[in-house]
């Protein structure tokens, strides 16, 4: 069961050829585009109301298509992590909870 579930999760991340992750794992100076935000990964043992994260993050600017960059991780643990979008001067710092629901694929 586990073996199914993993090959399904591995399909559902490739995007014409390259593999999508979460930009909570990117490094610093890493570049990528928004695939979609995912808030399922998160499941259920989370404080905030179904959807809640995806709404603030869309109206932030994330948004599919955009492009986003990793310029500085928190010290303990990578937290908070600093991004910018679409390659303007505004900076917006996410927990590491939010950025683990922006799937990306690296550029």
């Amino acid at each position: 069961m586990r073996v199914i579930l993993i090959y399904n999760y591995v399909l559902n991340n490739l995007y014409i050829g390259k593999i999508v992750k979460a930009l909570s794992k990117f490094k610093k100076l890493e570049c990528g585009v928004i695939n979609k935000i995912d808030e399922s990964i998160l499941g259920g043992g989370t404080d905030c109301v179904s959807g809640e994260i995806e709404a603030r993050l869309l109206e932030m600017g994330f948004i599919e298509g955009a492009t986003v960059q990793v310029l500085q991780k928190g010290m303990w643990g990578g937290e908070p992590i600093a991004v910018r979008i679409n390659n303007n001067n505004t900076l917006i710092s996410l927990r590491k909870k939010e950025a683990s629901v922006i799937m990306t694929q690296e550029v």
